[in-house]
């Protein structure tokens, strides 16, 4: 906004308050004029009457110049004589009878088009303004290139000029990402041809290539899981592939090896412990199936597998207060559950809390599971042989137990470094 709009918007306002102005004033002038008029009108008509008096003998000379004098006299008392100080007297005076008008007319318009302006004119230009930071907005979301443009561009380069191990990683993940499962296989090909001895980027490849194979194993899927598994033998992913590969194979043996591997490593998830025990079942069954001998489930998980070591922290132990009835009978434990203050600085309130109980004893798999957030804490956690995940695995068929709780930034079910873990061992008998 520039000094010619507000010039221009004063002139047009003077001109409009003159406008209104003008017409009253010169009302006051016609009304005023047509008084002296009417006047002069009356007094002609007496004259003529006079006149006529006189011309028919009515009257005598004597009585006509008389009244004629008398007429003069009224003439000059009702309508003074017009100058240009009578006149000026007579139109002030005319405008001082209405000074409230005259006001209203030069303050007030010029207010009420001020205000109208800055209200509706303003509007407009923050609707305009809204309209054009909208515009902006979806420009610069529309510049934006998209995951898949992205992936193209990404794609175009490393084909072109070629592209380390991490480039070429990042396009397969993207490639996923997007459902390409086809390739991504091709650009993790690349990226195991930079880097031949990456267990991350074997199974990488043998997932894609398993999505893309309705999820079955094919055999150069499964021969890169097991390249990785001697690579990584201890590897928490590792050992699941390994395990539902050998499965899908027919392997059921090496099958139920690995995943009894994993098993002490997934404590803490129930949906990826139930998963575990689900391979491990099912692998069981086919070899009793073909006439192979097999223990019975509980004493197939029972056995001691090796616990992977994870390099956890030990704060201080969780401490429990145990409610439980015999052998027999549902075991209840009530556990209470707090933790020292330096663990709570190294860790969020959300963070989350795994209370769970194995035996101390028996099968590595946990016999109840609870999970609570350290926020919670200090807290009563209730484990009881409603938990259990596998028949005959509770509780109950346990006298000596131990219960964990640990600490985790990662809410995985597998431990990982970094995390902080209390133990408690308990026993029924003494309870």
């Amino acid at each position: 906004m520039n000094i010619t709009f507000w010039i221009l918007m004063i002139l047009l306002l003077l001109l409009a308050i003159g406008m209104l102005v003008y017409p009253i004033l010169k009302v006051r002038q016609s009304a005023a004029l047509a008084y002296k008029e009417s006047n002069l009108k009356i007094n002609e008509d007496k004259l003529k009457e006079l006149d006529l008096d006189l011309k028919e003998g009515r009257i005598d000379q004597a009585f006509y110049k008389a009244a004629r004098e008398e007429l003069d006299r009224e003439l000059l008392i009702d309508i003074p004589a017009v100058s240009k100080e009578t006149s000026a007297e007579h139109y002030s005076g005319t405008a001082k009878r209405h000074p409230a008008l005259a006001l209203m007319i030069a303050v007030f318009v010029p207010m009420l088009v001020l205000l109208l302006y800055l209200e509706l004119g303003m509007h407009s230009a923050g609707d305009e303004s809204f309209v054009a930071s909208q515009k902006i907005s979806q420009q610069q979301s529309t510049a934006q290139p998209s995951v898949e443009e992205m992936t193209r561009k990404l794609e175009a380069k490393l084909e072109k000029e070629g592209g380390t191990v991490q480039e070429w990683t990042m396009l397969g993940r993207a490639h996923k990402y997007s459902g390409n499962n086809e390739l991504a296989a091709k650009a993790f090909a690349v990226a195991l041809e930079k880097d031949t001895e990456n267990a991350q980027l074997m199974l990488e490849r043998a997932e894609v290539l398993a999505l893309n194979n309705n999820r079955v194993f094919t055999a150069e899927a499964r021969e890169l899981v097991l390249k990785a598994s001697a690579l990584e033998p201890d590897n928490a992913n590792t050992l699941w592939f390994a395990g539902v590969a050998e499965y899908q194979a027919g392997n059921f043996e090496k099958a139920i090896n690995h995943l009894l591997q994993l098993l002490p490593q997934a404590s803490g998830e129930e949906e990826v412990m139930q998963s575990i025990v689900s391979i491990i079942a099912k692998s069981r069954q086919e070899l009793v199936a073909a006439g192979k001998e097999m223990p019975e489930l509980e004493a197939m998980l029972g056995i001691k597998a090796p616990m992977v070591s994870s390099p956890v922290q030990k704060p201080a132990p969780a401490t429990a207060t145990v409610a439980t009835g015999t052998a027999a009978a549902n075991t209840r434990l009530q556990i209470a559950v707090d933790v020292n203050e330096d663990v709570r600085r190294k860790f969020d309130a959300n963070d989350i809390v795994f209370v769970y109980a194995k035996a101390q004893q028996g099968p590595r798999m946990p016999l109840a599971v609870q999970r609570v957030t350290l926020g919670s804490l200090p807290a009563t956690v209730v484990l009881d042989d409603s938990m259990a995940m596998v028949e005959g695995m509770n509780l109950s068929a346990y006298d000596k137990l131990q219960v964990s709780a640990r600490v985790t930034k990662t809410a995985s079910a597998i431990a990982q470094s970094g995390d902080f873990i209390g133990q408690l061992n308990v026993d029924s008998n003494n309870a």
